[in-house]
């Protein structure tokens, strides 16, 4: 077998400090017990763009073999297009992993500062969310538009988001909800003369605006355009923070505008959301 990590110059720091450092021998044989299983279908670059997208890299590889300790078969066309693919009852559902960053310039989510005060600064890491949907729902309709896949695939977008400050938190809802739904922050109903709480809700929240004034939705999955979706999984792992079980940090919302629906017990094992009624339902805790 081949060694995942490869000699000679690389960019991504995470990269280079996993292949040399002796204190992350753990994570770098994570890496590799995991190569071992993924390199028959990974993509010809996986390798050589690893080195400068490592985050990315590992979480696709990570997510198939995911799915295959589950018992999902998947299966890779070429190069180009999306990363794999699954069957589910007859259905090819394409696979779509992403990993975004911080973002740049003035909607960029800061760093998190160790013994700073902060405030979360919840719309940026939203919109990075958001920005990672857009980005994959361009590149499906232009897949389709090549021939790359079919125009009654499916899609599931995976989004891990250890390289977005904050990213992997959320508070009062995991930040990845916001994006998909039009939730806002937590609002609570105090009664003045008990001072009791008598109600509690998210603000309704369709658009955040950026630093431009430029307006970008945040309830993609109410659109009829999202119906090729069947829906987000959301997981921070990376090769240094992981749960004992792959993919035992999954959560998956589904979405309620798609065209097909994912039936919940193929993803028994995560965390699932359902959108009904304008209510969100936790449908499977972990």
């Amino acid at each position: 077998m081949s060694s995942y990590f490869l000699s000679g110059d690389a960019t991504d720091p995470a990269y280079i400090n996993v292949r040399d450092s002796p204190n992350l021998v753990e994570a770098k044989a994570f890496v590799e017990s995991l190569w071992l299983r993924y390199q028959a279908i990974a993509d010809t670059n996986h390798l050589s763009d690893a080195r400068n997208h490592f985050l990315q890299r590992f979480w696709e590889m990570y997510l198939a073999c995911t799915l295959i300790e589950r018992g999902i078969e998947v299966h890779r066309v070429g190069d180009a297009g999306p990363e794999f693919y699954f069957l589910e009852q007859g259905r090819r559902v394409w696979v779509e992993a992403v990993a975004p960053t911080a973002g740049e310039g003035a909607d960029q989510v800061p760093d998190i500062v160790p013994g700073e005060a902060f405030m979360v600064p919840s719309e940026k890491v939203v919109l990075r969310f958001t920005n990672a949907y857009r980005t994959k729902s361009l590149k499906f309709h232009d897949d389709v538009k090549k021939g790359r896949v079919n125009e009654d695939d499916l899609i599931l977008l995976a989004i891990n988001s250890r390289g977005v400050p904050h990213g992997p938190f959320g508070g009062d809802m995991p930040f990845f909800l916001k994006a998909f739904l039009p939730f806002g922050n937590l609002t609570l109903e105090i009664d003045r003369r008990t001072r009791r709480v008598v109600d509690r809700y998210h603000k309704h929240r369709p658009v955040i605006m950026k630093k431009n004034q430029s307006s970008v939705g945040t309830a993609g999955f109410l659109d009829p355009e999202s119906g090729p979706f069947v829906g987000v999984l959301h997981s921070a792992v990376d090769c240094a923070n992981q749960p004992l079980k792959l993919g035992d940090d999954f959560h998956l919302l589904h979405n309620p505008s798609a065209s097909w629906g994912l039936p919940i017990e193929r993803f028994e094992w995560c965390t699932q959301y359902e959108y009904a009624e304008n209510e969100l339902r936790l449908l499977v805790a972990r």
